[in-house]
């Protein structure tokens, strides 16, 4: 089963997190706040969990796809 990596920082006070799958070494979720906000609005906060939650469906979608998959080989 595949996973992500999560990289987490923070550059001159503004929040930022990526999102790579640990197989493709895609980058699936590249996020930072604004520059202009010391904190990231509410807005913005529901549209990173929303993507947060995408991703986290697609790798439970590829985890079946692949276990579909191995079930079809063995047969």
């Amino acid at each position: 089963m595949s996973g992500y990596f999560i990289y987490a920082s923070v550059h001159d006070g503004k929040p930022q997190l990526q999102v790579v799958d640990a197989d493709s070494s895609e980058t699936c979720l590249n996020w930072s706040g604004k520059e202009d906000q010391p904190q990231p609005s509410d807005q913005d906060l529901q549209e990173l969990f929303r993507r947060l939650l995408l991703l986290s469906c697609r790798q439970k979608l590829k985890a079946r796809i692949a276990q579909e998959k191995d079930k079809g080989a063995r047969h």
